[in-house]
């Protein structure tokens, strides 16, 4: 489901196009988007050291399935090498970072360009091909960047120990503490969100679900299929680009080794238990994978020493049943949950 399409109360009629475009239409929704970023600006506040780095992972990861979601749930096109992309973001930051000397807004712009190029040029050839075949050439983008990004020159890229990213600084103030860096992420992550949000319900949107929807019917109607597509490969890539600079920041290094294949698959997870059709499914299902995540982490000790042998196994495994459960269960995952709990409470107690 698009955002355009979100149930209205009832009672509530549009004047215009552009009124029911709206998002933000009732009072009550501006009023839930005031209390979740006051929520959001006071959980440092009382969240401890681990669980404010936890969110700026998180919010990392959101950057990423958010940009994944454009491309999938609005496009209908595959990708399983958001992560590659990420990758390629970080080693740009780091690269800016560290051998040219950039700020940290410089750092991430750059990382956001080139990412953006390589996803154009990605989906030059990709907007050609559909379906199993289109999976797997995202799949051999992954490959391609575990292969390279070692063999480059060490000088440059840190060759196989990565790149060290210096402790961001901005106007003079460095970010040192779990909450210095969750201001830094949390609101790039809320702007990226709202972005998405814009996007999905602009005109380039609305071409993207119509390529999603048939092809050839969209092409009838004047819009241009293959450009259609190789935007959304590029806005999937920037998304994918800023998590991954993000992230160098917050982890302090880039190294191929952080952004592999199950990293790609465990977003596409993300989005299919949250919802593939809509930004809040993406946030949704993010943010329920990574606190079950965290949680399966936190209790490995208690599991009679439960060791990293059989604790990344048990989070497949686990990811892996919730995700067919989703399917089987509710395929239009968490976010069509929250909206069917919320219709009832508003109707409750006469449904």
């Amino acid at each position: 489901m698009s955002v355009a399409a979100v149930p209205r109360p009832a009672g509530w009629f549009a004047d215009s196009y552009v009124q029911d475009m709206r998002v933000l239409a009732t009072p009550g929704s501006r009023l839930r988007l005031v209390l979740l970023l006051v929520a959001l600006a006071a959980y440092p506040l009382v969240a401890s050291n681990a669980w404010t780095t936890f969110a700026s992972a998180t919010a990392v990861s959101v950057i990423t399935v958010v940009g994944l979601q454009v491309l999938m749930g609005t496009c209908g096109q595959v990708s399983v090498g958001q992560s590659a992309f990420m990758g390629i973001g970080a080693y740009a930051a780091a690269y800016a970072a560290t051998t040219q000397g950039w700020p940290l807004p410089l750092a991430i712009v750059f990382a956001a360009v080139s990412t953006t190029v390589i996803g154009v040029l990605f989906g030059l050839p990709a907007a050609r091909i559909r379906g199993f075949y289109l999976a797997l050439t995202t799949i051999s983008l992954q490959f391609v960047f575990i292969f390279t990004m070692p063999r480059l020159p060490a000088r440059l890229f840190g060759g196989t120990a990565g790149l060290t990213v210096p402790r961001p600084r901005f106007f003079g103030a460095a970010f040192r503490t779990p909450a210095d860096f969750y201001a830094l992420i949390v609101p790039i992550a809320v702007v990226m969100v709202a972005l998405a949000v814009a996007i999905n319900a602009s005109q380039l949107g609305r071409q993207m679900v119509a390529v999603r929807e048939n092809e050839l019917a969209a092409s009838v109607t004047g819009v241009r299929v293959t450009r259609t597509k190789i935007i959304a490969f590029g806005i999937a890539a920037c998304y994918a680009g800023v998590a991954g600079a993000l992230g160098a920041y917050l982890s302090g290094i880039a190294h191929f080794e952080q952004f592999t294949l199950f990293d790609s698959i465990f977003f596409l997870g993300y989005l299919v238990v949250g919802g593939v059709g809509s930004t809040s499914g993406a946030v949704l299902g993010t943010v329920a994978l990574c606190l079950v995540r965290e949680a399966l982490n936190r209790l490995a000790p208690e599991l009679g020493g439960v060791g990293a042998d059989v604790l990344f196994p048990l989070i497949n495994v686990v990811f892996g049943v919730l995700i067919i459960a989703t399917l089987l269960r509710g395929p239009q995952g968490l976010a069509h949950l929250v909206e069917r709990t919320s219709a009832r409470v508003r109707r409750w107690p006469r449904a």
